[in-house]
């Protein structure tokens, strides 16, 4: 698959209280984990990431880390940050379930980057999902997606970092996704 991820400064983090259709995103890579008291999707887009996350009592919460081109729908809605600084957010959302999320972005020196870039590319488990993108032009290399997943009974944490290569940048997440019990 042939992709140039768009620039960090034409994405936004935004969390939606209903699934998210796969047809909307470009999917490079997905990966569907089910528990007992959850199923989730986790996507590796063309643009960042899709997680959507459905408790046992049939409520939905969907992230995604994409482009403001994207045309993802606006009902439900709960939450659209453009990938600044630093952010950390809470929320509880239907039928117990509860969403934690931080993301930072960093800029860094070339050298630093590049040995971030490499650490990224060398990790490989059956924990993790990697996406490397063709390079923009500018740099001889593409950006990288890399998501590492812990799952738990009622919990599930993803460690997300997509890296933008033209801004010498990293956007790094961390999503908490929770089941109460009932």
């Amino acid at each position: 698959m042939l992709s140039i991820r768009p620039t960090v400064s034409q994405h936004v983090f935004s969390v939606f209280g209903r699934s998210i259709h796969p047809e909307l995103v470009l999917s490079c890579q997905s990966r569907t984990i089910q528990k007992t008291h959850y199923r989730a999707r986790i996507d590796i887009t063309s643009d960042g990431h899709l997680i959507s996350f459905t408790g046992s009592r049939g409520a939905t919460l969907s992230e995604v880390v994409g482009s403001k081109q994207q045309s993802l729908p606006q009902q439900r809605k709960l939450l659209s940050l453009p990938l600044r600084g630093r952010s950390s957010d809470e929320l509880e959302g239907k039928r117990g379930l509860r969403y934690r999320s931080q993301f930072e972005l960093e800029h860094f020196s070339a050298e630093m980057f590049w040995m971030l870039q490499n650490q990224l590319q060398s990790c490989v488990s059956p924990d993790e999902m990697i996406h490397s993108f063709d390079s923009s032009g500018r740099m001889p290399f593409g950006a990288i997606s890399f998501i590492h997943i812990e799952t738990r009974e009622r919990q599930l944490l993803i460690q997300a970092f997509h890296t933008f290569p033209d801004d010498y940048s990293i956007v790094k997440s961390m999503t908490t996704f929770h089941v109460e019990k009932e």
